[in-house]
């Protein structure tokens, strides 16, 4: 395969991966909450902060929010089943804070550009002990021995905290819920991803991609479950949660 077919498959796959379910948009740490100054809670079906939201594609969005509901239920949810039968929640959670530990870049570049230096260096800190005394980030050793918590940011906050707008709201098909500002960030982060840049084949890279986001739904995909449950109209639940959530995230 020539380079620059390898380097366009490298960028489709984490865009079929990402958001599996609306839970990988709303999985916390204590420092989502903390950038809108202490730990704050919402409640997805309220009207989010700032007004009127902006959906003039709700038919469409609509639409799709189905079809990705569809396949959550009919493939994501059997798959990770079987795949949580093999393998025990202590043995994903690590899984899990390896991949997140490989991400770093990401997070210290974005920190850097929102100019809060102190975060970064955090960072650097906490993947320098979590990458060798958490064995490649499996344990986090930083936050539970050195009291230094995980802290989440990415493009999509960059800009907003630049003030690019987020523009109108957009459900995509397998990414979940989203924005112009957000689909701009998401792609900045998949090519600041390691994985991204690993000299491998495309059906390793493929690989990857597809285990760590399979990892991730079979830890979080009950909350997407619970949420639809107790929303009368899931898609506004769905839409207005994102929409919070992203707002709580944006540095002040």
């Amino acid at each position: 395969m020539k380079r620059g077919w390898h380097f366009e498959v490298r960028l489709i796959f984490p865009l079929i991966f990402m958001l599996l379910s609306f839970s990988m948009v709303m999985s916390e740490s204590p420092c989502h909450m903390a950038l809108a100054a202490g730990e704050q809670t919402f409640e997805p079906e309220e009207a989010p902060e700032g007004g009127k939201v902006s959906d003039p594609y709700e038919q469409t969005n609509r639409k799709i929010f189905d079809f990705n509901d569809r396949l959550y239920f009919y493939v994501f949810k059997p798959v990770t089943i079987v795949y949580s039968a093999y393998l025990p929640p202590g043995a994903r959670d690590s899984i899990s804070r390896g991949f997140h530990n490989m991400v770093f870049p990401s997070r210290f570049v974005n920190f850097v550009l929102q100019g809060k230096t102190d975060k970064a260096a955090q960072e650097t800190a906490r993947f320098v002990i979590n990458s060798t005394l958490g064995l490649a980030g499996l344990f986090d050793f930083a936050q539970s021995e050195f009291r230094l918590e995980n802290c989440e940011t990415d493009f999509g906050v960059t800009l907003a905290y630049w003030g690019v707008g987020s523009g109108s709201f957009l459900m995509v098909p397998l990414l979940g819920p989203s924005n112009p500002r957000d689909l701009v960030g998401f792609a900045a982060d998949s090519v600041m991803d390691p994985i991204f840049w690993l000299p491998a084949l495309w059906w390793e890279t493929f690989s990857a991609e597809t285990g760590k986001y399979l990892n991730h739904t079979s830890l979080h995909g009950s909350e997407y479950e619970e949420l639809k449950k107790a929303s009368l109209d899931p898609y506004i639940a769905v839409r207005d949660g994102y929409i919070q959530y992203r707002e709580h995230m944006i540095p002040k």
